[in-house]
């Protein structure tokens, strides 16, 4: 069961930076504040940052936009001295046009590209590129007027999955990694590295290990067939903590930089692109009671935000956020429903928590990752706009 969280254990988590808690006690109280609210704290994603590359030092974080693509997330990657993972003509749009970032920086990580695409990224000065298919390495042909550098991703077997399991859907076996190597080659371009990526949420350490110990193979064969592996790309997915605990950013990588350090030779360059680490806890949302009624022997509590707008994190991630309360009293059965027409806009059923009035405020912390992202507008409501806070 979710449980409720009151101000006095905000801001003590220790896995990650979050909102001031200050802060949110007093927009509690704050009648002119306009919900749904997005709070962001810029200073929460430097921390997480910064905490990432202090735990893996051997890795240059691209981070990938498509959990949060908002402007602050973006500024202050490129002011920490990030570069990005991108995905799409859209995202290398927001990128490019308002970092100033070179576009021969980013990767393009996404294994299968439209033509479409493709010829946008290339034609936007895009140089690095992922793989895992040979009908992907066809699409190559049509650049004959620059070298591409290509990572192939490949996926390993493990007994343990991500919350999202990433390698369901891409990555080749590593059988075919050195045939698609040679056709890399002939295509024209570049075999540059390989890539990975085990899935978002992963809570196993130990598949990080056995992928980079997989990698370390593919290295060697690749080496004895004459490639130059240059750089491998170990994928993202670092854990954070909503509702389950999972482990401090330094101790779940230790294995992992100690893999790196044990299995990747020093002249490999390492990435890695991180998402749901460094946007989920910079951001807490502020809704609004806006009903409720008696029934069935539960209070239901009506917000202004749900399921087909920042809560969609719930559907397509899987997450529970931390329901953060200012009452006090009994706790009761409680059920949090969305402000939409739909009886599928039910966010928490079971909650105990203290009596609500219309007009309370309730707050949901670490909804800054693939929340507002994957919102709609149904019923035409309005969706949660962002105030950034510091």
């Amino acid at each position: 069961m979710t449980p409720c969280v009151d101000f006095a254990s905000i801001g003590h988590e220790p896995h990650a930076a979050v909102v001031d808690a200050a802060l949110l006690r007093d927009l509690f109280t704050r009648e002119q504040l306009r919900t749904p609210m997005l709070l962001l704290s810029r200073s929460a994603i430097a921390w997480n940052y910064r905490a990432l590359k202090k735990a893996l030092p051997r890795v240059k974080i691209h981070y990938a936009i498509k959990p949060n693509n908002h402007q602050a997330f973006l500024d202050e990657i490129y002011r920490q001295g990030g570069s990005f993972d991108v995905c799409s003509a859209g995202e290398i749009k927001l990128v490019t046009e308002t970092t100033g970032i070179n576009p021969a920086t980013l990767i393009h990580s996404h294994p299968i590209k439209s033509i479409e695409e493709f010829d946008f990224a290339v034609a936007n000065g895009l140089e690095t590129f992922v793989v895992d298919n040979a009908d992907e390495i066809q699409k190559l042909k049509r650049y004959t007027h620059k070298k591409l550098k290509i990572l192939i991703r490949f996926r390993i077997v493990t007994n343990t999955k991500a919350v999202i399991n990433l390698q369901y859907k891409f990555g080749c076996t590593v059988a075919d990694v050195l045939p698609l190597a040679r056709l890399i080659e002939e295509s024209g371009h570049e075999f540059y590295g390989l890539c990975f990526h085990l899935g978002s949420q992963c809570i196993y350490n130990e598949n990080y290990v056995k992928a980079i110990e997989a990698a370390h193979s593919l290295i060697t064969e690749l080496d004895m067939a004459g490639f130059n592996t240059r750089l491998l790309d170990i994928g993202g997915g670092f854990p954070v903590e909503y509702i389950e605990p999972v482990p401090a950013i330094d101790e779940f990588c230790q294995p992992i930089a100690q893999a790196l350090d044990k299995h990747i030779r020093p002249g490999i360059s390492i990435v890695s692109e991180p998402g749901r680490f460094i946007a989920a806890t910079p951001v807490t949302l502020v809704t609004t009671v806006v009903g409720k009624a008696w029934r069935d022997g539960k209070v239901w509590y009506y917000l202004d935000d749900g399921l087909y707008s920042t809560f969609s994190g719930m559907l397509y991630d899987h997450c529970q956020y931390p329901v953060v309360c200012n009452r006090s009293g009994e706790k009761l059965l409680s059920v949090l429903a969305g402000p939409t027409c739909d009886s599928f806009d039910v966010l928490y059923d079971g909650l105990m928590i203290p009596e609500h009035e219309v007009g309370d405020r309730i707050m949901f912390a670490f909804t800054g990752a693939y929340c507002s992202v994957s919102g709609s507008n149904f019923n035409a409501l309005r969706q949660a706009e962002y105030t950034v806070i510091d």
